[in-house]
């Protein structure tokens, strides 16, 4: 059996590198959202979380998440104390991107390009939801459910955010991801947002 197995594997991997397979099929990256390391907050250069807290005094409300780590395993981010300062970002980030992000190509999965899906289990496992614009808060049937999530393609819309609780509640905390970074990837939850948001939004 571990022959045959084996034999699959070889025989699979052959298939990629000959083009015969799509590479989508091939094993993905593990993107595992642990912990960040805050590159900036408010759009101001800083070198740790200890900084943050004495140049901000404030407390990070959303975190927008770079598909990159640091030597520790810390997903890079950028931090920002307040909405406002969050759309000032957004503003200025829409301007330099220009429309003209390069699309990857993904195979089509769940939805497609056309929304962000969300997932109950982490790598896109499990039942699973999705949204094309706007914000929405979480049916209970979806309330602090969501595990991972796979991004609308940049062409269609320009950021995923999950936030921590409904509108009612003032959203709380969120975390987001900007498509021309994650476009093809897969957002595993962990830590403090494995089964933790009850609101998602998709800004165009």
């Amino acid at each position: 059996m571990r022959i045959k197995k084996l034999c699959l594997s070889v025989i699979c991997s052959l298939l990629v590198l000959m083009g015969m397979v799509p590479a989508t099929y091939a094993a993905e990256k593990e993107y595992t959202i642990k912990s960040f390391h805050y590159l900036t907050v408010d759009q101001k250069d800083v070198n740790s979380l200890a900084q943050v807290n004495i140049r901000s005094n404030k407390e990070i409300k959303i975190t927008l998440v770079l598909p990159k780590q640091n030597q520790k395993g810390d997903w890079l981010a950028y931090g920002f104390t307040s909405e406002e300062t969050f759309q000032a970002f957004i503003e200025k980030d829409k301007q330099r991107l220009n429309n003209n992000v390069e699309q990857n190509e993904v195979g089509i999965m769940a939805s497609g390009p056309c929304c962000t899906d969300f997932y109950e289990f982490k790598n896109k496992r499990g039942e699973y939801i999705y949204w094309r614009s706007g914000f929405k808060d979480l049916p209970s049937s979806w309330n602090d459910r969501i595990s991972s999530l796979s991004t609308a393609s940049p062409s269609n819309s320009y950021m995923t955010i999950l936030w921590e609780h409904t509108s009612k509640q003032g959203k709380g905390k969120g975390v987001s991801f900007r498509h021309s970074d994650w476009y093809g990837k897969t957002a595993n939850m962990a830590s403090d947002w494995d089964n933790k948001a009850s609101a998602i939004e998709i800004k165009k």
